[in-house]
């Protein structure tokens, strides 16, 4: 963020301002101090809402608001409205996504690095690693080097909760694929899973280690092993590699990664029922290499315009 070091601004809130939002800030400021008989708090000045408009209206004095004169009740609206705005700025959270056919490398505010998979969003608060640490991977894949700290990392998922002192690991979260679970994969360092309605079903992994989210009541499926983990990872240094999985879901994977279409003509080709997918790209330079390799043994293919259609053999 950039601040002004001669702004009399309190370092709380210039933490969370860039310059270009420092001059209408500190306008705030201004008048919501001559409402108060003095400066409000830095925490006083982000409680908007509820907190604030009871503070403004309490320092305006009852007597003054019943002879209150036009330029003066145009000020409060101002001040009211101003300081309303600020504060929604300033508590709403930070929202990252990467579009489909990209990859995105974002730094957290602790100094952690998070890599999304294409059509990845993830969010986080203002405040992230001033008390806490928590992320939300509300849907996709993402990959946290993360620093180390006395504050625990969290990350949130739709179905499950993943909490490290420092390491680096892989989530995977698709709330809308079939029998969508969370997947995590430790690469270093030590993380514990937890279905997100039963911390007390947590288990914990360690480097070569994944846990894949069961039905509710259950915990955490454990497995290991370096080249499964290779699998999951590979997406990391540009690789594509899936193995029994069915051709519906690689579909998927496809579309956001090259930000294509991928039609299937027929039900059975998408259907968990059909033969299960084995896909090992180490780098493919186009997104038709990777769909004439899945169609060599379980159907065919053609571009079209806005993409590829698959029909069986």
């Amino acid at each position: 963020m950039n601040t002004d070091p001669s702004s009399p601004l309190p370092d709380e809130i210039l933490g969370h301002l860039d310059f270009s939002e420092i001059p209408d800030t500190l306008t705030v400021w201004q008048l919501a101090a001559a409402y108060y008989d003095s400066e409000p708090s830095a925490q006083e000045f982000e409680c908007v809402g509820s907190d604030m408009w009871p503070l403004i209206r309490k320092a305006t004095r009852p007597a003054y608001m019943q002879v209150v004169t036009w330029p003066r009740a145009v000020a409060l609206a101002a001040c009211i409205a101003l300081v309303i705005a600020v504060g929604i700025t300033l508590t709403q959270p930070t929202s990252v996504f990467a579009p489909y056919g990209e990859q995105l490398t974002h730094q957290l505010p602790d100094g952690s690095t998070v890599l999304l998979n294409s059509g990845t969003r993830i969010e986080y608060s203002k405040n992230f690693g001033e008390s806490s640490r928590e992320l939300i991977l509300q849907e996709g894949e993402i990959f946290l080097d993360v620093e180390r700290s006395s504050t625990p990392f969290t990350v949130e998922t739709f179905d499950a909760q993943t909490k490290v002192l420092g390491t680096s690991f892989n989530v995977r979260s698709w709330p809308d694929e079939l029998n969508a679970a969370t997947d995590v994969t430790v690469e270093s360092g030590r993380v514990q899973v937890a279905p997100r309605t039963s911390a007390d079903l947590a288990v914990v992994l360690t480097a070569g280690q994944s846990a894949r989210i069961q039905p509710v009541g259950q915990r955490p499926l454990v497995t290991q092993g370096a080249e499964a983990s290779m699998e999951k990872l590979a997406w990391v240094d540009g690789g594509f590699k899936f193995s029994d999985q069915p051709l519906g879901k690689v579909a998927r994977e496809i579309e956001r990664r090259y930000d294509v279409e991928i039609t299937l003509e027929s039900p059975d080709l998408e259907s968990f029922k059909s033969k299960p997918i084995g896909i090992l790209k180490e780098s493919p330079e186009t997104v038709e290499e990777i769909i004439r390799d899945i169609c060599a043994l379980h159907c065919e293919y053609r571009a079209v315009s806005n993409g590829f259609l698959l029909t069986p053999r």
